[in-house]
């Protein structure tokens, strides 16, 4: 495997798993928040969105978001957070039971 590949998995990876995490950051934000947060929610819904207009856009970064990349980022951040989401809930049963 070439660098520049390699770079375009980087890129596709970070791409989406950013915007993932903006997107359910900026819901959580809009939706629960006071109202000079709520602001701050609704901007990480457009950065958001501006990120996976420039992913999906093939002029500007859609080429690095193909198939392959796509599907492995999504895969490693849905991932990421189960395992996060398990590594929380392991530690709360260890506290409650201690």
């Amino acid at each position: 495997m070439e660098d520049a590949d390699m770079m375009e998995i980087i890129i596709a990876m970070f791409g989406v798993g950013l915007g993932l995490s903006m997107l359910g950051m900026g819901l959580l934000i809009a939706y629960y928040g006071s109202s000079k947060t709520r602001n701050v929610g609704f901007l990480f819904l457009l950065v958001a969105v501006v990120l996976f207009y420039l992913l999906y856009d093939d002029d500007l970064l859609g080429k690095y978001t193909v198939g392959v990349e796509l599907h492995n980022s999504l895969l490693a951040f849905i991932g990421g957070m189960l395992g996060g989401i398990l590594g929380i809930i392991a530690f709360l049963v260890a506290i409650i039971k201690s």
